[in-house]
């Protein structure tokens, strides 16, 4: 049709499909996004941006520019591997070389790992216990209230321990949205402390 009206987005070819004069793409980003050229890179742009970024040479953390984990952490999905990977690991074994073993973990010496850092000269082979006292030492470590997930604060759990025998636990937990379960196990200390 010669007379079809095609997306607002300058070099898009597409005809558009709503009354704010976007095709169904740009429509999509429009709305998940808050703007019509946002949203996800292009396949291969993270291998590209990590493959271009392998002799990084400053001191100052990398960030990733792409998207992250609830928790803040960068993932890249590396061809011929189809699964989002930790950025950092494969960083870390492109710069530094395969780990030790399979279940080394590829530890921030910046403590910013939860902040997208990729810099490889912040990258080193870690076990899971020496990366988990550096993120403790760092004051990064997401554990009890601080973790993104977690349903009650520190203070949450204080004062249901300060109830025990004085308040029936299932109405504890009515009272903050979990489960009788998981009142039990905080008021009889069976909790792991971190």
């Amino acid at each position: 049709m010669a007379d079809e009206k095609l997306c607002a987005v300058g070099g898009c070819c597409k005809p558009i499909i709503n009354r704010r004069g976007y095709c169904s793409a740009h429509y999509r980003r429009l709305l998940r996004h808050g703007d019509p050229t946002k949203g996800n890179a292009d396949h291969g742009a993270g291998d590209r941006w990590l493959k271009e970024h392998t002799a990084f040479s400053g001191d100052e953390c990398l960030i990733w520019p792409f998207s992250k984990s609830t928790a803040g952490y960068a993932y890249v999905r590396v061809k011929p591997k189809r699964n989002p990977q930790s950025a950092a690991r494969v960083m870390c074994e492109w710069v530094k070389g395969p780990p030790p073993a399979q279940w080394y973990q590829a530890a921030h010496s910046c403590g910013n790992g939860s902040g997208g850092c990729v810099n490889p000269k912040h990258l080193n082979w870690k076990t899971p216990a020496d990366n988990h006292a550096d993120k403790r030492g760092h004051g990064t470590l997401m554990a009890g209230g601080s973790h993104y997930n977690a349903k009650l604060s520190d203070e949450d759990v204080a004062y249901i321990r300060s109830m025990k025998g004085a308040v029936v636990q299932r109405q504890l937990a009515e009272q903050f949205g979990v489960s009788h379960a998981l009142i039990s196990s905080i008021i009889n200390d069976r909790q792991r402390r971190q």
